[in-house]
Order: structure tokens, then sequence, then C-alpha cells
């Protein structure tokens, strides 16, 4: 264990037992990079604001950390938000925020990065910097007694909120921006040993640096920035920096808890072309660029082979639209029924359902299902460019409650432009003619709250008040409890913030540490929404400004007004905030869409037939037809496929619209291994498949009786495992199995397939014992073949410190 060991010491013994979980700080995880951290000349700590079980989840995190630990020069450990048990913990013996892996202190590390993927965490990272010992504000902080302190992801298209605390953001896609960041910082220490740079002008030295990267906005010193675009994403994300190529990697961190997603995720497509006029993801993460099928089907086996995870997810913005979704299942299917693994989609687009995709989903585990119609009739629906139909939603019902699936997540939005009651009614009329199709179909309906985000063409209309969007949810409560529907809403104050950082400039950042002073902390996590921290913070930080608006005391209407730029729509000739990020999408673009919203609403109230009716105002799915937003040029930047049947067939003249128009990074050279090696873990103990033995309801063989025998690992718990619990461990035991492939035979339920297995009475947590077992069954066929000594070893090769099989018997 790499770790520090005094700090250690003192975790163990005067934190560690006091806090919920403790595995959630040790580290123990295995696909983790720990290198000795003293001697590494690059330090990054790669921080989430949010708790482990939610940043463990986050895809985004896992390609970072592992390009950046690709690189022999650079140390990346981890970082999360610690639960309110341990952050008073850390306060009260006086203990710094450390890192994961190495137990090193985060204001030792020369870089610190957070990902930005939700404006409510932002007083999060105010907390960990304060835990840190780094000075919140960026000017405070001098030489090299705290790290570079940066942000990335989706936010970060508006940086502005957060400019007071932040040295440099990362706009776009950050594999590349990333490295680079890390190579200038590298650079300006090496210039300092060396007396290139004096110490007092060294942290402005660096910023100019990073001020230099595309994709980095550095504040007081960037003025526009253009957002770094990786094109082609076909490959496993770790750049080789010998080559300057992308190769493949092998790297999986394995959590040893449940997260909020504990599966695997894998991605198969970046960027959407669905256009739907609200959605920010659909236009910063221009354009789509997909991997070819055989990369994901090795990442996935790979993933599998490293993980033992039982569940798949195919990341998408639109997984349904992936060119080869079919041809993917397919080979996806023959794994995923030999290993007893389910597959989920966060995101299918209504339409894309086909029947085809529910029966190799069904095939395992009957996932549960979200689809998005985001508004109750198809007017408003046009207007916000959902381009989908009732009859594709209620036939994807019926086909879900065909294939026996049992629940069904509706997401819708309220608060949208031109929105009416008759559109509200009409969500209620969706759920009556879902129930009808879809008999037995739980359903839930999710409405979240209309936020008009930046870089989108809803961007300059306004927000509903919040007495608005409270009589909505109370409307639709009342119109929906009848349907015996599960109804879940979003907090409109907690709309409010978000609307308020998300569309905020300098001066909100004033606010944000108003609002953490106050008290505003883990406000992502709903129960903890500390809403009266951000109403003292904008009455405070208005008094500082002299403008006295507020007479109705601590009230939400009493500063709305404040806020007015929240709730008055804008005119689309006037500048913006974020207006000097540029995403790649012509602004031009994003006000046709803008105006063609409002056609559509004059079309659905006046019935008029003119030069702007029918299909103009639906702008169409860009893998039909160019909608000329202005970011591919077709020769450096376009579209990437799966399949050349996919590819976009261009009309002329909109190539020519499209070129030379934006100055645009080349694509990356795609040159990896796809290879992987099968018997890696298995090739001596003749366990070279598993099959499928089916059980019924009592646990009984199916089919003809299969000759097993019995199998138990005895195991010992020790150290530093001594924190996992009894669930915990079963479960890292398992995934071990997995891995191997030990065959075990299995029971099945109505829902999916378990190992038919017994265990050891738990222990004390905390306790220690060297007498715990698992017992299952395998077939005889396999049992004879088993080599248990190299079985032994290879298990304990996957089992975090502490946790060791002692011995196996048949």
């Amino acid at each position: 264990m790499k770790k520090n060991h005094k700090l250690y010491s003192k975790l163990n013994g005067d934190v560690l037992p006091f806090v919920q979980k403790p595995v959630r700080y040790l580290g123990l995880e295995t696909g983790t990079t720990i290198k000795d951290i003293k001697n590494i000349p690059l330090k990054f700590a790669l921080a989430f604001p949010d708790f482990y079980e939610l940043g463990m989840s986050h895809i985004g995190m896992g390609i970072i950390y592992d390009i950046l630990n690709s690189v022999d020069y650079i140390a990346c450990e981890r970082v999360y938000l610690p639960y309110p048990d341990m952050n008073a913990k850390l306060k009260e013996h006086n203990i710094p925020l450390f890192s994961l892996e190495s137990f090193e202190e985060i204001k030792n590390f020369d870089i610190a990065g957070f990902s930005l993927q939700y404006e409510l965490s932002y007083t999060n990272i105010l907390l960990m910097l304060e835990l840190s010992g780094i000075p919140l504000f960026s000017k405070d902080r001098t030489g090299t007694d705290s790290p570079f302190v940066g942000a990335g992801g989706p936010c970060a298209f508006n940086p502005l909120p957060l400019n007071d605390f932040m040295d440099f953001f990362i706009i776009g896609d950050g594999e590349i921006a990333t490295a680079l960041v890390c190579d200038a910082v590298l650079e300006a220490k090496n210039d300092l040993k060396s007396g290139v740079v004096d110490i007092s002008d060294y942290r402005n030295y660096v910023k100019r640096k990073l001020a230099e990267i595309r994709g980095v906005y550095v504040p007081g010193i960037s003025k526009s920035v253009k957002k770094s675009l990786l094109n082609d994403i076909d490959l496993n994300y770790n750049f080789d920096f010998k080559t300057n190529k992308y190769v493949y990697i092998n790297k999986h961190i394995v959590p040893l808890i449940e997260t909020v997603h504990n599966r695997l995720a894998v991605e198969i497509a970046r960027g959407c072309s669905s256009g739907c006029r609200f959605c920010q993801a659909g236009y910063i993460y221009r354009p789509v660029r997909e991997r070819k099928k055989d990369t994901v089907v090795n990442a996935v086996k790979h993933g599998l082979h490293t993980t033992g995870l039982e569940e798949i997810s195919l990341s998408s913005l639109s997984t349904g639209d992936y060119s080869e979704i079919e041809p993917l299942l397919s080979e996806l299917a023959e794994l995923t029924t030999e290993e007893r693994i389910s597959m989920s989609f966060p995101s299918m687009r209504i339409g894309s359902l086909s029947e085809n995709i529910l029966k190799k989903t069904a095939a395992v585990k009957k996932t549960n299902f979200t689809l998005a119609p985001e508004a109750g009739t198809q007017r408003l629906r046009n207007i916000i460019n959902k381009n989908i139909s009732e009859t594709d939603l209620l036939n994807e019902a019926a086909g879900l409650s065909q294939k026996g699936y049992k629940s069904l997540k509706l997401y819708f939005m309220i608060g949208l432009p031109f929105e009416r009651i008759a559109d509200l009614d009409g969500i209620a009329s969706l759920i009556v003619k879902i129930k009808k199709a879809a008999k037995g179909l739980n359903v839930t309906v999710n409405v979240n709250n209309f936020v008009p985000k930046p870089h989108t063409p809803f961007q300059w209309f306004p927000m509903e008040k919040e007495e608005a969007l409270s009589f909505k949810i109370n409307y639709l409560k009342k119109i929906l409890k009848p349907l015996n529907v599960n109804f879940k809403y979003q907090d409109p104050r907690v709309s409010f913030v978000e609307a308020l950082i998300s569309r905020g400039d300098e001066f909100t950042s004033k606010i944000i540490y108003k609002a953490y002073k106050s008290g505003a902390v883990y406000d992502s996590e709903s129960r903890l929404f500390n809403f009266d921290a951000w109403i003292k913070a904008i009455e405070t930080e208005n008094r500082n400004q002299n403008e006295n608006k507020f007479s109705h005391g601590n009230d939400y209407q009493s500063y709305q007004g404040y806020f007015k730029y929240l709730y008055e729509e804008k005119n689309i000739n006037d500048s913006l905030p974020w207006d000097f990020i540029d995403i790649l999408v012509d602004k031009k673009f994003l006000k046709e869409e803008y105006k063609k919203s409002y056609m559509q609403n004059a079309k659905s109230i006046y019935y008029f037939n003119s030069e702007i009716d029918g299909e103009y105002l639906s702008t169409q799915n860009c893998r039909k037809i160019c909608c000329l937003c202005g970011v591919c040029d077709f020769k450096t930047v376009s579209p990437v496929y799966s399949s050349k049947a996919a590819n976009v067939k261009m009309h002329k003249n909109n190539i020519k619209n499209n070129e030379n128009e934006k100055d645009k990074n080349s694509g990356v050279n795609d040159n990896y291994d796809s290879s992987i090696n099968k018997d890696v873990f298995f090739n001596k103990t003749g366990i070279n498949s598993v099959e499928l033995y089916n059980f019924n309801g009592n646990n009984d063989i199916k089919v003809k009786t299969v000759p097993f025998s019995e199998i138990t690992f005895t195991y010992s718990k020790r150290g530093i495992a001594k924190y996992l619990g009894h669930l915990e461990t079963v479960k890292i035991l398992l995934k071990a199995f997995r891995i191997i492939k030990i065959p075990l035979l299995y029971k099945e339920s109505e829902y999916t397939l378990r190992p038919k297995l017994s265990f050891s009475n738990p222990i004390p947590f905390m306790s220690e014992s060297d007498e715990l077992y698992i017992k299952g069954r395998i077939p005889k066929i396999h049992a004879a073949s088993m080599n248990l000594t190299d079985l032994k070893d290879k298990i304990n090769g996957l089992l975090p410190e502490g946790l060791k099989i002692i011995n196996i018997n048949l």
C-alpha cells in the first residue's frame, strides 16, 4: 500500500471507525493506478464535487484518469466530496482532504481539476478547497504553495460564475486539452527550477501558457475561447505521448460499494443529432461521433473480463440512434446471455426502440426503461423540435409490456416557451393512452422545470417564475392522482438556483461565495438543499451593491425582480455573458431555431398556410441532411458514423456553405490494439466457458439433473479490509469469481439470475476473522479439471488489501 501511513494511522484511529461506509475514503478498488507519488514530476488531483457513489458512476472521470496515468511522469489520483459525517471528523481532527490512491494532501498536488456536471455542486467545490487548505479565491494563491485549480465539463461552457475561484477552465472535449495542461504546468515547473521564471511571476507565467491551449479559458487573460474538439472517438481514449496517438487501454476501477450506476459504462457515441431546442448537450457536444461496432464490442468484452460487473450500459445522448445499434446488440446478445449480463440504455429516443432491441435487452434481466416525451402535446413538441410522435411512444410502451417489462419512466418538462394548460392536460391524456396500450406497466412521471441554458436556441427565452411552476406542479398532481402513477418533480427553488448560476456572469461568484458562507453546501442532495442560504447571499450582495430592492423580507417573491434577467425575454441581438465561448455552432443558426419556435407557435394558433408552413419549421435530424449549424466543414470536422452506409448525404451547396467557416482541429489517428487475451485469467484451469443451467422459481433444475460438486471458499478479512461490510465483501468476491469465470450454478427469478450460494454469518463491523466462507455449486465436469491452488492465487490477485482467500475445498 503506497499510502501516507502517518495520515492513515490518524484516520484509522480517530475518523474511519466513526463514519458511515469508510471504504469510500480508502482507495482499495481494483483497477486503480498507484504510483510512487513522491517521485512523480507532475501530480494531478482529479476532483469530483459530489459523493463517491455518484462520482464513481461518471464515465468522464475514468477517461481522464486513464489518459493521465498512462503517462509515466504524471500521477493522477481521485478525490470526492466527503459526506457530512466525514466532513465533520476531518475538521474536528484538523485533517486535510486527501487523495484516495496515496492519501496525499490535495494541496500538495500541482493541479486540482474539478468536474462540473451540475450547478448546485459549485459550493461543494468551495468546501473541498477549504478542507484542502487551498485559498478559495484564485487571486489569493501564490507561488507553488497551492495547486492550479481548474474545471471542465458541461457546466464549464459558462465559466463566469466560477471566475473568482478557478485558475483555468477546459471547454469542450477534455482528452487532449487536459494532457496539454499537464505538459504546460510541468514545463513551467522546470522553467522555475532553471531560473527562466521568477517565483513572483510563476502563477501568471503558467496561466499565460495555459491560455495558449485550444479549449482552455483563463480568467483575466483569455478574451475568447474555441471549444476543444476530439473529432474521432473510435478509440479507447488513451494518449501515447511518445507517438502522439491514442492506443487501447485496459483499466477499469471497480468500486467496493454500490454506486448510483453500478454497471460497466461503455461510450458508443458522443453528440446528438436530434436538435431539441432546449437541450444544451445537443449543441455543445456537436458533431455526432460514433465508435465502430467492433471497438465497442471489444471494449465491452474487456470491461466485463476485468470488472466482474453484471450489467453494461451503452452510453450516448441517444443510444437508439447509433448507426449499427441492432448489429451491435446481436453481437452483444450472445455475450450477455452466456455470461448472464443485462444491458441498459441511459438515453433512448422515442421512435428508436425497435422490437429487436427490446428482445435483446430482455434476454437476461428486464431493466427499467426511460423515455422522454418532454411535452404532453404534439403542438408543444413541434415548438421545441422534439421530433417524435404519440404513435411511436404508444407503440414502444406496448412493446415493453409485451416483452415482460414492468416499469417505464417518462420525463416531461414544464415552463417551456408557449406552454398552455392544455399541454399539461396532454400529459395526463398521454398516460391514459399508455396504460391502455401497455396494460400492467408501472409508470413513473418525472417533471423537470425548464431552465433556458446557454448556447441553445432557447437561451433568449425567460424562465417561468416560481409561483407559476408551483401552480403547474400542483395541477399535475391533481390530474395525475387518479391515474395511479408515481409522480416526481423538481423543486422550483432548486431550478431557480440552477438558472441563477447557469445564466450568471462574474458577479455570480460573489453570490456563490456568500451562499457557501451562509451554509449552502451539499445542495445537489435534495434533502440537504439550503435555500435560505441563497436568499441571504442574494440580499447581502444586493445591499453591498446599494440596490435595496428587497422590501418584503426573506420570501421568494421579494427578490425575483432583482434577477429580472431570468424572467424577461432577451433581444436576440443583445450580447450574452457567455458569447465569448465558441461552441462552433453558428449563432445565426441558434437565432433561426429561436425564430422557428415562434413561427411554430403562430402556426398552431392561426393554422395558416404560407412559405413557413410544413417541414421548414421542423429542423431535421442531421443524420438525414445537414442542418447548416456551422460545426462541420467536412474537411477537418464532420460527423463520424460507425458504418459507411450511415454517413450523411450532403448537398453540394450545404458543404459549400460550411467551407472555411471555422478553424478546427483535425482528428486524431485511431492507432490502437483492440486484441484481448481471453485466456489471461483461466487458461490453466480448464474453465474455458460458462454454461447455462436453468432453474425454475423453486430453484429446482428445470432440465435434467446436472451432477454437481459443492465448493467452499474460506477467506479472511483483516487490516484495512475490516472496514468492508458483509454485503460489500460478498459482492467483491462474486465479482472476482465472475472475472475468473468460475462456473457456479445459478438460480432463476422472475427478473434475473443469481448464483446459488450460502454464506457464513456476518461478523460485527470492524471485526477481523480467518473463518469466513462462501459455499456454492459447480458442475462436476468442471470440478475435475480445476487447479485449486492456481485458482486461489488468481482470486487473491483481484481482491483488495486485507481480503484473502485462505483455502478452497471441493
